[in-house]
């Protein structure tokens, strides 16, 4: 298993995690800050990120896009496209992408498989 391959499974993970966070959040009206995982590609990451539920749904909302604490971004498989002050949005390129685009965890994305994406 290559590095892509590991970090598009070990970010699946995470993301997979974090949607049962964000359903909760919705189910019950949630709307200030929870602690969401590290989607980062490093296995073994345990660190945490407060996002307000609305916030992880408009990052997650795009297959190949994660949250990421700061220093966590790994620029041979993906790309920086949003800065705040406790975290990153990094969006996977190449063959971690295509890894994603395949088994990604969330169910509308697996609906639309191979239709366009922002």
């Amino acid at each position: 298993m290559g590095f892509a391959e590991r970090a598009a499974h070990n970010e699946a993970v995470f993301r997979t995690i974090n949607e049962r966070i964000d359903e909760g959040a919705k189910q019950h009206g949630v709307e200030q800050l929870l602690p969401f995982h590290c989607e980062c590609a490093a296995k073994g990451c345990l660190e945490k990120i407060e996002l307000v539920p609305a916030d992880y749904d408009r990052v997650a909302s795009h297959v190949a896009r994660f949250v990421v604490v700061s220093g966590h971004e790994y620029p041979n498989v993906e790309t920086v496209v949003e800065r705040y002050p406790s975290y990153l949005v990094v969006e996977k390129t190449g063959d971690a992408r295509a890894e994603i685009e395949r088994e990604h965890p969330r169910p509308r994305h697996r609906a639309t498989k191979g239709s366009p994406r922002d």
